[in-house]
């Protein structure tokens, strides 16, 4: 009579063979499924089926784990796979990201939310590019979370008289987030989705808004200026104290820079930048 295996036991040797990187013969011996269950009690455990062994019937669920893990992944970071290639990516993925930085939750949905930090503290040689690039994918990806709000009107906007607008507040949308890259990783993304020549990674500082209309997510680069302008309006900064501080690094005159107010401003309400406004 085969001796009772308690199910909590079954369970955790099961979970260390199936998340195993290596081969199925180096899973089932690991250390952490011996600790478990000796090898040969485990075979006993596991019941062969008509056509496949006890190691080739985990052998499936061993494929469809890390199957689901490079799926998501590369939903996420389509961009990085590219620079890999697929064998590769799946490669990092599996035998290396998801080892140091396993899932924690129930979904997959957050998996990758550990893979900027993961290319910063890699040797591969274009780790800094990588690590902008996964956070600009990161960003987009996290964006389709945030709260769908309804979007300021121009009603609201022209019920601010001329001299209220110094103290105005914009309130931004919920699914907007402002990056300061140091590579030109925001050209590359644009370059794989729109299937063009994708150009060699660069250092390269590059500002970029990441935001969402009408549930759909859009990420656009933006000058040093209109950074300043953006980053100061959705930290919450009154209208006039942003563009005194835009003012005093602007390189243009006072026209240009009036010009470029209009026209900045209009843009981002178009795009659906803000929800509100404030008065105070």
């Amino acid at each position: 009579m085969k001796p009772t295996i308690p199910l909590n036991t079954l369970q955790r040797w099961m979970q260390s063979v199936i998340e195993h990187p290596g081969t199925n013969d180096e899973a089932w011996h690991s250390e952490q499924a011996v600790q478990q269950l000796p090898f040969d009690t485990a075979y006993g455990a596991v019941l062969p089926s008509s056509t496949l062994t006890p190691v080739e019937r985990i052998a499936i669920y061993r494929r469809m784990f890390f199957l689901r893990m490079t799926e998501s992944m590369t939903i996420d970071y389509p961009a990085v796979k590219w620079f890999f290639g697929e064998e590769e990516f799946d490669r990092i993925v599996t035998e290396e990201y998801v080892q140091k930085y396993p899932s924690r939750s129930y979904t997959l949905n957050h998996l990758g939310r550990h893979f900027p930090e993961f290319f910063r503290e890699s040797s591969i040689a274009e780790k800094e590019f990588l690590a902008d690039l996964a956070t600009l994918e990161l960003s987009i990806t996290n964006n389709l979370e945030a709260e769908e709000k309804p979007l300021i009107t121009q009603q609201q906007i022209a019920s601010v008289r001329a001299d209220q607008w110094g103290s105005v507040r914009l309130i931004p949308i919920a699914a907007i987030e402002l990056l300061e890259l140091n590579h030109n990783a925001c050209e590359f993304l644009d370059a794989v989705n729109e299937e063009t020549e994708v150009p060699t990674p660069v250092r390269k500082r590059t500002y970029v808004v990441v935001y969402r209309n009408s549930f759909r997510s859009y990420w656009e680069a933006l000058s040093a200026q209109q950074f300043v302008l953006l980053s100061s309006l959705v930290s919450g900064k009154q209208f006039g104290d942003a563009i005194v501080r835009l003012a005093e690094q602007f390189p243009g005159t006072e026209e240009q820079l009036q010009n470029d107010l209009f026209y900045w401003f209009n843009e981002w309400i178009a795009k659906g930048l803000f929800s509100d406004l404030t008065v105070t």
